[in-house]
């Protein structure tokens, strides 16, 4: 069964550019120019701030002088210093805002994006079907549960596909060669010996969770082992797990320095990253978390490039391909009110009211949230938006 997969041209992220012929002039600009607008609307704000309209008023129709009204304000210095903040506030996002309307050259605009441009270059990608070269793979035995999240043997219950216990295997192929240190990680969750008479075992994928599907990138969120967690020690960043401190090493992959010789290009042709772009199978790391949580790839979602380093992909059997779409139609929580169904009749007073009701709940349902968060009740992070409503367990992984 072939995976579905999807090419297109290439897509940067916004601010890199791949030009770099600009020359010194266009450097000047891009840093001049922010100074100059900064200064201009500064002077408009204060040119048409409310003190200098009062102040003329009262002159105007009161005849007082100009002194006592520089008196009246210097009574209250501490409206008067809030004022100015929100004058070099309101300076400072005009001159951000026209700032970006300004031409640059390519060079200029490396210089003015250069935090962007340090997560990665676009033309390192890899967008097309050519799969780097698999070096390991694991498999990992799967259930979801029933909709009363039971996985035990029942009689009672209607033979219907909400009252089924989903069994399966998923089975990853990893990049070795693009991702070795992500892989390296990876299977340290993977390969863990099983060992029944240790009360206090290493943590492993054989007892993490799927919890999440992103809707707006349509990631499967996996590897959750409960009872994993970060937490600090001795000034450092470590993960604790029972009763052990482990340590917590970022998952970044070193960066590649080019080619120098023909030989090096073909090397360097296989350690390129891989696009997300590709579309769905492609399991894939968050950078810079020193968590073994990883996703996996249900469409085409380059907008992850930025933020996700992809290690490996599932392998397009029948039994992988049946479980990714298993938890693609479970049915997930939603932060959103319930809307009334679309084939319902609705006048367009109905449609404004429920509009206005949807930004009132929205209001309410942030209100009690952060409500939740400061009186420090956890349930608040049990709920939250894309999460499964099924149990998706792991019971086993292994290598092959």
């Amino acid at each position: 069964m072939a995976m579905p997969r999807v090419v297109g041209s290439r897509r940067h992220p916004r601010g890199m550019v791949r030009n770099l012929n600009g020359d010194s002039s266009s450097r000047l600009m891009a840093f001049i120019c922010p100074l100059v607008l900064f200064a201009l609307a500064k002077h408009c704000t204060q040119a048409f701030s409310p003190p200098t309209l009062t102040a003329g008023r009262r002159e105007l129709a009161l005849g007082l002088s100009r002194q006592e009204d520089e008196d009246t304000r210097d009574c209250n210095p501490a409206e008067t210093s809030r004022r100015s903040a929100l004058f070099d506030f309101g300076a400072y996002a005009a001159a951000t805002a026209l700032v970006g309307l300004i031409p640059m050259s390519a060079d200029a605009a490396v210089v003015a994006s250069r935090d962007a441009t340090a997560l990665g270059d676009p033309s390192t990608l890899l967008t097309d079907d050519s799969y780097p070269p698999i070096t390991q793979k694991v498999y990992l035995d799967v259930r979801i549960s029933r909709q009363d999240g039971s996985f035990y043997v029942r009689d009672d219950l209607p033979d219907t596909p909400e009252n089924r216990v989903y069994t399966g295997r998923l089975t990853l192929g990893l990049f070795g060669t693009v991702a070795p240190r992500n892989v390296e990680q990876f299977l340290r969750y993977a390969d863990v010996p099983y060992n029944p008479a240790d009360d206090n075992p290493l943590p492993s994928y054989a007892r993490s969770r799927f919890t999440r599907l992103d809707q707006d990138t349509g990631m499967l969120s996996g590897g959750n082992i409960p009872g994993l967690e970060l937490t600090e020690v001795g000034g450092g960043t470590n993960m604790k797990y029972g009763g052990k401190i482990l340590p917590a090493p970022l998952w970044i992959e070193p960066r590649n320095k080019g080619a120098s010789s023909p030989g090096d290009a073909d090397a360097a042709a296989q350690t390129r990253k891989v696009s997300h772009a590709l579309g769905s199978g492609l399991i894939t790391h968050r950078t810079l978390d020193a968590l073994p949580s990883f996703g996996i790839t249900t469409r085409s979602s380059p907008e992850l490039d930025n933020t996700h380093v992809v290690f490996g992909r599932v392998i397009p059997d029948e039994s992988s391909m049946q479980f990714l779409q298993a938890c693609v139609d479970l049915p997930t929580y939603s932060m959103d009110r319930p809307s009334t169904p679309a084939e319902a009749p609705r006048t367009g007073g109905e449609r404004a009211a429920e509009e206005a009701a949807g930004r009132v709940f929205a209001v309410q349902r942030e209100f009690f949230r952060g409500a939740a968060k400061t009186f420090g009740d956890s349930r608040v992070d049990k709920v939250y938006e894309g999460k499964l409503l099924r149990r998706v367990e792991v019971t086993r992984v292994g290598l092959l």
